[in-house]
């Protein structure tokens, strides 16, 4: 290793900035955003480090620069658009062991700035021993998308406790808070829930209530997952999945996580919703991360509300992560606009699975114009349900595409009329997931691609 990676103290530093330019504004920003002091030393400066220099009453001398500038101080930024002068900067720093940092040249400074992940007070650098910032910044925006907003929080949580406690604690009560569902809760402000979490672990107590995410999973596609449920997957011991959940999606779990089927499909009831409100409850008493994994959004057709509703009756700490629709999804990648002022005013989501062989719907309500119905789940039931709309007074030739496995690299797409949908699916062999969209705008979507 050619670097010895260290962390400064701000208040200590005493910083000269050589140069006004573009490069000079950025260094300068971030040093006065760590707290920095700093004075600057440039033949001119642009607007951007005068605006900064007045913001901060920093002192602006504009000259080239001496050896006399480096007296009282222990850091040079050299950021000048001369190398000539950038190493005589570096060879008057390195006269006086005064660490110095020359902008993009790596062989004349003896101070490089890593790519920072900012978690206040929690920081992680990233350098590359300067072989490619490029590398550099992409680590850290890796990393800024699996490091929680929050980290900062539970370090200064657990710093407040261990000035609670002293030296009594032990770190096995640090790891097991770690890992507890406590940094879950102060990333949602819910410090309350953190304290009794904690007042559990610091007696040892025998009941350690967990927490129970309901995280959407969106319509399939694994990029498509907020950053929220990507959190909760790599973080969860248990993770309770339908079967609209995608395998690709289910690869971003954490590895060693307990991933359990809960799902119901056609003709095959599945496990019972009481009994997956036993288990979310039973994982969250032992202590568990635990991840209720729905395809789209938890509380479109999700059953969301049923499992909130049991876990508040039974005392369990819960968050909902929403996640991407399938009727969002798969419209997007359809290329169908779900409204349009033009052609839709409103937005109907109905799901087309039949109860007591019937779908108990507001017919005439769903079968006026200039508006747009999504059916989720309804391939098997398709033709009833659009012979429903048509016995009610919609027009026959209004638009309508069944998308099957929207979002995926196989998406098909078959767009055709109310009135001859029925025929037309008979021709293809669709495979669940499947969502059908409903209105004048699946017409104009193809008048979109004609222009």
């Amino acid at each position: 290793m050619a670097q010895l990676p260290l962390f400064l103290d701000s208040a200590r530093l005493r910083c000269l900035l050589i140069g006004g330019g573009t490069i000079a504004a950025r260094k300068l920003e971030t040093l006065l955003n760590h707290g920095v002091r700093c004075r600057i030393v440039a033949k001119s400066v642009n607007d951007d480090v005068q605006q900064l220099a007045n913001e901060h009453d920093i002192s602006i001398e504009l000259r080239s620069f001496a050896p006399f500038d480096l007296d009282d101080v222990n850091l040079v930024i050299a950021a000048t658009n001369d190398r000539e002068v950038n190493a005589h900067i570096a060879s008057a720093c390195a006269s006086r062991s005064v660490m110095v940092n020359v902008v993009d040249d790596y062989e004349l400074s003896t101070a490089t700035f890593p790519a920072i992940v900012n978690r206040s007070p929690v920081l992680v650098a990233v350098s590359t021993d300067g072989r490619s910032p490029t590398l550099a910044r992409r680590i850290k925006s890796k990393l800024e998308v699996q490091l929680s907003e929050g980290l900062g929080l539970l370090a200064d949580f657990i710093s407040s406790k261990r000035n609670e406690l002293g030296r009594e604690a032990s770190r096995h009560l640090w790891d097991a808070l770690i890992d507890s569902a406590i940094p879950d809760l102060l990333e949602r402000s819910d410090t309350k829930g953190a304290e009794r979490h904690f007042e559990q672990l610091k007696n040892n107590n025998s009941v350690k209530t967990g927490l129970v995410s309901l995280v959407g999973a969106g319509p399939g596609d694994p990029s498509l997952l907020t950053l929220k449920a990507l959190r909760c997957m790599e973080r969860a011991d248990v993770v309770y999945y339908d079967n609209l959940v995608s395998m690709e999606v289910l690869e971003r779990v954490r590895k060693d996580a307990q991933k359990v089927y809960v799902g119901k499909k056609r003709k095959f009831s599945g496990i019972r919703q009481v009994e997956i409100n036993r288990l979310l409850k039973n994982d969250a008493l032992e202590g568990k991360r635990v991840v209720r994994l729905k395809g789209g959004d938890p509380f479109m057709f999700g059953r969301g509300g049923e499992e909130i509703e049991s876990l508040i009756s039974d005392g369990i700490d819960f968050e909902v992560v929403p996640g991407i629709t399938a009727a969002l999804g798969c419209a997007a990648y359809a290329g169908i606009p779900l409204t349009h002022r033009d052609f839709s005013q409103s937005v109907r989501f109905v799901t087309g699975h039949l109860k007591s062989d019937e779908i108990h719907l507001e017919w005439p309500e769903l079968a006026r114009p200039e508006q747009t119905l999504v059916v989720y789940m309804g391939l098997a039931n398709l033709k009833l349900f659009t012979d429903n709309l048509l016995n009610n007074g919609m027009a026959p030739d209004v638009g309508i595409a069944v998308i099957s496995r929207g979002t995926f690299p196989d998406q098909k797409v078959i767009k055709s009329t109310v009135g001859a949908i029925g025929d037309e699916l008979e021709q293809h062999d669709l495979v669940s997931p499947t969502t059908a969209i409903i209105g004048d705008v699946v017409s104009f979507a193809d008048r979109l691609r004609d222009e």
